[in-house]
């Protein structure tokens, strides 16, 4: 493999002699290393044709279709959280830092296609932070077989985070637990999002403002959600169910943006507010009842109020469509809604293909998969890693656990990590926000779920191993500079271990993973 280092000024002539084509020179700093955004050349996938087809735009799904070529391409900067160089791969046991190696440049074929055998190039960046050129290592291989094949040229969503909620309407984290929670070292979770609750009092609007803090200050995005209006804006004068006076429309929008301006003036940005916590399911706890046509109504009129702060709604209690498609079918309404948000009890873990169509992200906000148990109970903690899998494998851009400290919990009582959360950790710690989940077919093996993933210049691979024995199966990475995965495993007797390095020989590597486990591979 041919690596060349280039300074920016030199950057568009080496990437157009590299690439046959003349190139704008476009580079971006990041965090202190340089990705190379060759503008109208390094996102090309080459066909050999006069005019290539291009790679899949990142944001979020071109043309509303997962996996659909579309216009236009960009490298994901890691200006939302990611991780200095090194930082991706680190693990309980070491880290795994190294040469910067996904292309982001002409791959041997168009995306979708079987690559041809033959040299291309790619444009990558090192971590001296110097951009370079390196030859993309074919596959021989069929992306049909039953393999787990990597293609990280068919880009699929973006990938905004993962988090936990803040103690709402518990004890709040204690600083020690939110490093734990949302720092990336060793012993740590590496969450990248924190939600907490916006309080019906605004005497109450400071109970997360500590923990939200120090989270934001460690890379984390804050989002916040509101279970109940202000008693006097309700129907029934109470935060237990009732439902929202039209008349008290803009008053509740007031309100909200209270809590956001609140935060801003103590230095915590707000990325995104929801409308209403569970808006569909009747409790006897801190609620509002409202209908479709109720949030339509409310959002249409109040939505264009939030400004830059992206509004999420509607927080279905099951992510129902029958609740959620009305808000997207009428136009008013979906022009102000940012992030298609809800939680999965008792149902809703698909993909939501309307949401796509319409270009908006589709997050789960909020959930627990039992709380009957310790979680660190096994096998039972491992249903984490398989909901995961299967959130990222319908298309959603994020994935929230419920409150981190409790003792079915990512965090047990006594702020220490559990099995749940470490599995959790399998995601969090390598997937960082920016990323984008990659296509990755499914391997023969049916007791085996593999999802992958790009950014930073690398390659993260997770596989899921539903069975109590050992499962060997084979990665074929297609369009990639990759030559080796640092590997990281939690199973019964592991957490997050590092487990050494695995070469791709030709771009293929065979990997047994341990039984009833979840395996991180992160390329070097």
């Amino acid at each position: 493999m041919e690596l060349r280092s280039v300074d920016e000024a030199g950057l568009s002539a080496c990437v157009a002699e590299t690439l046959g084509r003349a190139a704008p020179g476009c580079v971006r700093a990041a965090r202190g290393w340089w990705l190379a955004l060759v503008c109208g050349c390094a996102a090309w996938s080459c066909s050999g044709d006069t005019e290539p087809a291009r790679q899949t735009p990142l944001n979020p799904f071109p043309g509303g279709s997962a996996g659909v070529s579309g216009a236009g391409a960009a490298v994901p900067d890691g200006s939302a959280g990611a991780p200095p160089s090194g930082a991706v791969g680190a693990g309980e046991n070491g880290n795994a830092s190294g040469a910067s190696l996904v292309a982001t440049g002409t791959g041997g074929s168009s995306p979708g296609a079987e690559p041809a055998a033959g040299d291309a190039t790619g444009v990558v960046s090192n971590d001296a932070g110097i951009a370079e050129v390196c030859n993309i290592i074919p596959n021989a291989g069929s992306v049909t077989d039953g393999d787990a094949n990597i293609d990280v040229s068919v880009e699929l969503q973006r990938i905004a985070g993962f988090g936990g909620m803040d103690g709402g309407f518990y004890a709040e984290l204690t600083p020690d637990q939110i490093d734990t929670a949302f720092g990336n070292g060793p012993g740590q979770l590496g969450l990248s999002i924190i939600r907490i609750r916006i309080p019906e009092a605004q005497n109450g609007f400071g109970t997360s403002l500590a923990a939200a803090s120090r989270a934001f200050q460690l890379g984390a995005t804050v989002i916040a959600t509101p279970w109940s209006p202000p008693a006097n804006l309700k129907s029934n004068n109470s935060t237990t169910g009732g439902s929202l006076n039209v008349a008290s429309y803009g008053a509740y929008a007031d309100h909200l943006l209270s809590f956001r301006d609140f935060l801003q003036a103590n230095g915590v940005p707000l990325y995104a507010i929801s409308v209403q916590n569970e808006p569909d399911i009747q409790v006897t706890y801190e609620s509002c009842d409202w209908t479709s046509n109720q949030l339509i109504d409310w959002i249409s009129g109040q939505g264009s109020k939030f400004g830059d702060t992206r509004l999420m709604a509607p927080e279905s209690f099951n992510f129902s469509r029958q609740f959620t498609d009305p808000i997207l079918n009428d136009p008013a309404a979906s022009a102000q809604v940012d992030i298609v948000a809800g939680h999965v009890y008792g149902g809703g873990l698909a993909d939501y293909p309307l949401a796509r169509q319409q270009g908006k992200e589709v997050w789960m906000t909020e959930h627990f998969t039992e709380s009957a148990n310790s979680a660190n109970a096994w096998p039972l903690a491992l249903d984490v890693g398989t909901e995961i899998h299967n959130i990222m494998s319908a298309n959603f851009s994020a994935y929230v656990w419920w409150a981190i400290r409790r003792g079915y919990g990512l965090l047990t009582e006594d702020g220490v990590v559990s099995k749940r959360g470490y599995l959790l950790a399998q995601y969090s710690k390598f997937i960082r926000p920016e990323y984008v989940r990659v296509r990755s077919t499914q391997p023969s093996n049916a007791s085996v779920g593999v999802t992958a993933y790009k950014g930073a210049n690398r390659v993260v691979v997770v596989a899921l191993n539903r069975s109590d024995q050992p499962q060997t199966i084979n990665l074929d990475v297609f369009n990639s500079c990759a030559t080796s995965f640092s590997r990281f495993t939690t199973s019964v007797s592991k957490n997050v271990a590092n487990d050494g390095t695995v070469a791709l020989d030709n771009s293929r590597a065979t990997v047994t993973l341990d039984g009833q486990s979840v395996t991180t591979f992160v390329s070097q």
